[in-house]
């Protein structure tokens, strides 16, 4: 069976006043799609499609996914949050809902943001198993919203096995605006020390959208989930020096690390070949090449 691609209609994007979710408003519409905002808050561009509802509210999502043709699924809780419960109904749960009132309503693909957090490799709750971190890495999530974003990506794989739904979930880094006040703090050393147990990995929300919109126009993949992290890192100091002390026992079990580091000293840690060899996706974007770099 053929399952194609989606490349024009309109698409319910949830979460659309979020940081990333603002973003893909205007990505989406330059390429010529739609769109159906949804979030808790009003629409802050004043769209006259935009809905002011719930993920956690099914009747909700099936009033929102009447008449569109694909859904990025952006809204959550993107941090831990008081005992965890908030966390797992809006991340679970609505990725629940979202998915049940897109077969409800005959959707057929589903771009679901996930988090390199559904693998449990970051945030230094465990020891790191091996380097660089792909999309193979053993999953351990550990705290809450780890949890929710691991069980958020079954979730979608189980509604592809069961009703042939498209879904595709992406994992970016912490997500970066070119004009962010964040990037101020990149390459200082200050950031080797804070940013260590997520391995100074950062991605440029326009590099969030490419890969977005190559998700929905992507053929004959029912499933599959996607790393997504700039091709450097967000500090000044060299990636070998950085291993070297910060990382000098873990194995490199699937690369040899004198090739990885070869020919970009600043090399991320992440290894998003899989993005590359099924989405054709790249990051392309640097926070040394932005304006407010130190």
């Amino acid at each position: 069976m053929s399952i194609g691609a989606v490349r024009s209609g309109r698409v319910l994007l949830t979460g659309s006043e979020g940081a990333i979710g603002s973003h893909l408003k205007a990505v989406l519409r330059d390429h010529g799609f739609g769109v159906r905002s949804l979030d808790i808050r009003p629409a802050s561009d004043h769209a006259a499609d935009h809905r002011m509802s719930d993920l956690c509210d099914l009747a909700d999502m099936r009033d929102a996914m009447r008449g569109v043709d694909a859904v990025v699924h952006a809204g959550a809780i993107p941090t831990n949050r008081d005992d965890g419960s908030s966390v797992m109904s809006t991340n679970v749960l609505g990725t629940w809902n979202v998915l049940q009132a897109a077969v409800e309503s005959g959707v057929r693909r589903v771009v679901a943001f996930s988090s390199i957090n559904a693998q449990g490799s970051v945030g230094g709750m465990r020891e790191t198993e091996y380097l660089p971190i792909d999309d193979d890495y053993p999953h351990h999530p550990m705290s809450p919203y780890q949890l929710s974003k691991h069980l958020m990506e079954e979730v979608c794989r189980s509604y592809s096995e069961r009703h042939r739904l498209v879904t595709l979930c992406l994992r970016p880094v912490f997500v970066a605006h070119p004009l962010s006040s964040h990037l101020k703090g990149f390459g200082t050393t200050s950031f080797v020390e804070t940013w260590r147990d997520d391995y100074w990995a950062y991605v440029d929300v326009r590099d969030v959208g490419d890969a977005v919109v190559r998700s929905l126009r992507l053929e004959d993949v029912l499933h599959d989930r996607f790393l997504l992290a700039a091709q450097d890192t967000s500090v000044s100091e060299e990636t070998r020096t950085l291993v070297e002390r910060e990382y000098p026992t873990v194995p490199w079990p699937r690369v040899d690390p004198e090739r990885y580091l070869a020919h970009e000293p600043h090399r991320s840690l992440i290894d998003c070949h899989h993005a590359r060899e099924v989405l054709g996706w790249e990051a392309r974007h640097s926070w040394r090449d932005s304006p407010t770099a130190p």
